[in-house]
């Protein structure tokens, strides 16, 4: 078992969700209440650890009404800064580490934070997902970055995506599918709306 993942990110309309170590806004303010909108409706919001360390978000609900979904960190080497916004008091934390983590960094984040371990090397995302479920989530919202992005639908563990485009060209940087895919995945349109000067298209994997 594991929770239904909806798969959000905003991009260029040349392809790219941001610069390496630059963070880059791209939703306009109607896109923010849609993205807050679904973040309010799922028990978790998830992200990688570039994503904490670059942008240093809160992950909580403030451009809709409704609660604070769990924020979910993928962190495989536990280094998520102890005065991270993700681990304020506003909402729970769960920080995913990989086994060969420091004990020291792990034990430091276990004051602020759920801690799972899993995976040798890195975080072992379908162990993941299996616990998240065992926990009590049922629908996580992925706005990770390319890394992350690739792992998680390589695996099938994405059900649905939306894609924001923004009349922005960037030339080069980080691509919301970051790296070389090790096969071809297939998605199903399901529809797509204007919000001002951006699109937001929505599809369903097969």
């Amino acid at each position: 078992m594991k929770p239904y993942v909806t798969l959000n990110c905003a991009m260029s309309l040349d392809g790219f969700i941001g610069k390496q170590g630059l963070r880059v806004r791209f939703s306009n303010e109607e896109d923010k209440r849609r993205v807050h909108a679904i973040r309010a409706k799922s028990d978790g919001i998830m992200v990688g650890i570039s994503t904490v360390l670059t942008d240093n978000p809160h992950l909580t609900v403030r451009h809709a009404k409704g609660k604070n979904p769990v924020r979910i960190v993928v962190d495989s080497n536990a280094r998520t800064p102890l005065n991270a916004k993700v681990l304020d008091s506003s909402a729970p934390t769960i920080i995913a580490v990989s086994r060969r983590a420091p004990i020291v960094r792990r034990k430091r984040l276990q004051e602020a934070a759920c801690v799972i371990a899993t995976g040798e090397k890195k975080v072992d995302l379908k162990s993941l997902m299996a616990s998240l479920s065992e926990m009590g989530l049922k629908c996580v919202l992925l706005e990770g970055g390319g890394t992350l992005n690739r792992s998680m639908l390589e695996l099938g563990l994405v059900d649905e995506v939306y894609l924001t485009i923004t009349p922005i060209l960037l030339g080069d940087g980080i691509r919301w599918i970051n790296g070389t895919l090790s096969r071809k995945i297939n998605l199903a349109y399901a529809g797509s709306r204007r919000l001002g000067d951006q699109m937001v298209l929505h599809y369903k994997t097969k």
